[in-house]
Parts: structure tokens; sequence; C-alpha cells
């Protein structure tokens, strides 16, 4: 079973705008079995099943903060 990876870009009333790697997609609020917010990394195979990733947003949070730091040092 292939699954996608994507991100919440953002939550305009009731679609939830995700990015994959080959564009933006509107998906429904109604076809997520939990709370999303922007930054939620989601995982959506085949079948439409969606399940959020926690440890990869978190890993990518972390990612850009070490990239802000980089660029604001002296």
């Amino acid at each position: 079973m292939s699954k996608r990876k994507g991100i919440i870009d953002r939550i305009e009333g009731k679609w939830v705008v995700v990015e994959f790697e080959d564009g933006m997609r509107d998906i429904l609020i109604s076809h997520f079995p939990m709370m999303v917010e922007s930054g939620d990394v989601i995982w959506i195979d085949e079948y439409g099943h969606i399940e959020k990733d926690e440890q990869e947003r978190q890993r990518l949070s972390n990612e850009v903060d070490e990239l802000m730091e980089e660029l604001w040092e002296d």
C-alpha cells in the first residue's frame, strides 16, 4: 500500500489545504479523523485514510529552527 506525505498549509473554513510533493490539494476537514493544524504532517493512503505523524512534524520543526538560527547568526 502506498502512502503520500503532506504538510498542512492552512485551514480555510471546511477545507484543509495540504501541500504534497506534486502540489497543493484541498481536502474536506470532515475527512480527517483527528484535529489538525497548520504545520502538521500527514500520510494519506490510496483509500483516503489519513494519519498524523507527530515525529515528522517535530523533525521538520527542529530543522526549520536550525536554519533560522543559521540565518540570524552574526
